[in-house]
């Protein structure tokens, strides 16, 4: 008995700037993983006043299916770790991906752009904080040459979840970039 399963093509997506209109799509998604347990330490998430505030919009990006722009299927951005200026060449990355779109290629891409375009930005450090449990985005960041540089041991107790009650661990992932001055060194080779 042949039981052979007949794999349909997956349809192409492709990745463009974020505009408004996406992020009731991009809330969505993001309420998706926070409803797993394991993608943020966050209750609920943001209005879109509140998440234009937090994010370098110029770093928000949507992946949408190619024959359907107003198709989001996930979504990055970076956040500068802190207020402090001495600090601007460092930001935090944010990845989703909608639970219908996951195994398709789709949070690679989006890394690789927001890698791009943190060195476009001129930006020097890219954090990425991920609980151990979640080695999905574990393994998507050390395929791009993030390294595991430390962990955060009882970094918050989970008020959520399966988890509810339960102080979380977090581990801080690096990737580094090329720091302005050698970029500028670079140029003038």
């Amino acid at each position: 008995m042949n039981h052979m399963v007949e794999n349909k093509p997956a349809k192409n997506f492709k990745i463009r700037p974020f505009v408004t209109a996406d992020y009731p799509q991009m809330r969505a998604i993001y309420e998706e993983g926070l409803n797993t347990g394991h993608a943020t330490y966050e209750t609920r998430s943001l209005t879109l006043e509140q998440f234009t505030r937090a994010k370098i919009m110029s770093s928000v990006f949507v992946a949408v299916e190619e024959d359907d722009d107003s198709k989001v299927l996930g979504w990055v951005s970076a956040a500068q770790i802190s207020s402090r200026s001495v600090f601007h060449g460092v930001v935090e990355d944010s990845i989703y991906i909608s639970a219908e779109a996951q195994g398709r290629g789709i949070a690679g891409a989006l890394l690789d752009k927001l890698i791009e375009t943190c060195k476009d930005l001129h930006k020097w450090a890219i954090h990425a904080w991920i609980f151990p449990e979640n080695q999905g985005s574990a393994g998507l960041h050390k395929s791009r040459g993030f390294v595991k540089v430390g962990t955060y041991s009882h970094m918050a107790k989970m008020t959520y979840g399966e988890m509810a009650g339960q102080w979380r661990d977090t581990d801080v992932y690096e990737l580094l970039l090329p720091k302005p001055d050698e970029r500028e060194r670079g140029n003038n080779n």
